[in-house]
Formats: C-alpha cells, sequence, structure tokens
C-alpha cells in the first residue's frame, strides 16, 4: 500500500496534529455535554456493524471496490430544535475500507477513523416513540489501518498511515444520510449512509481520487 501512494514518514507533523484534533474533540464534547444537560436534551450511546467500500478513479479508469464488513462504535446527542426538529451530532469510531480482487490480486483494506457527524433531523412523533429522518456533513481523522493482500503463492500486509505524503491524508470530509426510531423507554435504532466529499488520498503530480463510502447500522441506549 505504501509504494501504491509515495510515503514519506511525517511523524513528528502527525503527532502534533492529532493532539490538536483530539482536543477539539475533547472540547467539542464537553461542550456538548453542556448543552444536552442545559436544553434538556438527550445524550445516549450506539454500537453496530458497517458495510464499507470505496471508489478510485484516476484519468479514465474508475473501480469500485466490494464490501467490507466492521464496526463502529460512538455517542450520540439529540438537542431539540423547534417542535419536529432536532441537531443530532456524534462521535464514531468507525471502520472503512474494502475488497478487492483485480487481475489475481485480492486486497482487503481496513481503515480506521474517528468520525463526527452533524446531523439536522426531521422527527414524526409516535405512540411508542419518535421516527426521525435528516442528513448532514460529517468530519473524519484518520487513526490507523491495514492493508492485506494476496498474489499467487505470494501475500503480506501493510500498515497505513496517515497524514501529509503518507498512504491517506489525516481529514477528509463527507455527507450524511440518517434515518431511525427512539423509542420512549431510551432504546435506538438507526440506519445511515455515508459518502466521501473529499479526495482521501493525495493524488501528487496526477489526478487520482480516492472516496470513503460505507451503509452503517446502529442500536443503542438515549440516557
Amino acid at each position: 500500500m505504501n509504494d501504491k501512494f509515495g510515503c514519506i514518514s511525517n511523524h513528528n507533523l502527525n503527532s502534533q496534529v492529532m493532539k490538536k484534533f483530539f482536543c477539539f474533540i475533547t472540547c467539542g464534547t464537553i461542550i456538548l455535554i453542556g448543552q444536552v444537560y442545559a436544553q434538556k436534551a438527550r445524550l445516549g450511546f450506539t454500537a453496530g456493524a458497517t458495510v464499507a467500500s470505496y471508489k478510485i478513479k484516476a484519468q479514465s479508469v474508475s473501480v469500485t471496490s466490494k464490501g467490507k464488513t466492521g464496526i463502529t462504535v460512538g455517542l450520540l446527542a439529540d438537542i431539540p430544535l423547534g417542535s419536529s426538529g432536532s441537531f443530532m451530532p456524534a462521535l464514531n469510531f468507525v471502520q472503512k475500507g474494502g475488497k478487492l480482487n483485480e487481475d489475481g490480486v485480492n486486497d482487503k483494506l481496513t481503515t480506521n477513523y474517528l468520525e463526527v457527524p452533524l446531523n439536522v433531523a426531521y422527527n414524526v412523533k409516535m405512540k411508542n416513540g419518535k421516527f426521525f429522518v435528516g442528513a448532514g456533513p460529517a468530519l473524519n481523522m484518520g487513526l490507523s489501518g491495514k492493508d492485506k493482500w494476496s498474489w499467487g503463492t505470494e501475500s503480506g500486509s501493510d500498515k497505513i498511515k496517515f497524514g501529509k505524503d503518507e498512504d491517506f491524508r489525516r481529514f477528509d470530509a463527507a455527507l450524511n444520510f440518517v434515518t431511525g426510531f427512539v423509542g420512549k423507554g431510551g432504546m435506538i435504532v438507526s440506519f445511515n449512509y455515508n459518502t466521501g466529499l473529499t479526495n482521501a488520498v493525495d493524488p501528487g503530480e496526477g489526478d487520482g481520487k480516492f472516496k470513503n463510502r460505507y451503509f452503517g447500522l446502529r442500536v443503542g441506549y438515549m440516557l
């Protein structure tokens, strides 16, 4: 995987970026919790599964991977916006990637991201809870990953690096669509589709593009 994207080590810069990002996430989480209590909103947690894939495009060639299953866990807030709307930000750990089988080469890519979707939802009140549907942008920070491959009798694996001049860019953005149901007792079931808006890799002097996408199914509990 390193040879594919031309890796150059930049560990110190990546460490500084990670510290700033985690500081931002920590401060944002504290503010989010404060808003939840101030507005009598709800805070919850979720866990579930993802089916992820990616699309690579370079010049006139376009390749879409097969789906790969992964896991996701996170925190979710439900902040009222008027009588039928709500702001539903979240902080999720999400596994992305995909599988390829091209010209005798089998490749399985797993990338781990910290994701911050900022969904605005419309709610339909029901007897036993509420149904919601919404959408919004999602900010992503790459954490780690692994690329496993095999070709004939040969096989191996490479660690994925994130940062400037590495395998993948540290940050990217996506568009998130979500729908689900929250019961009066607090149980939540949600389904989302997340599609990349920005190029996840640095194409260098070329025009190559790599975009993540995934479907997610989550269950959890709202406090």
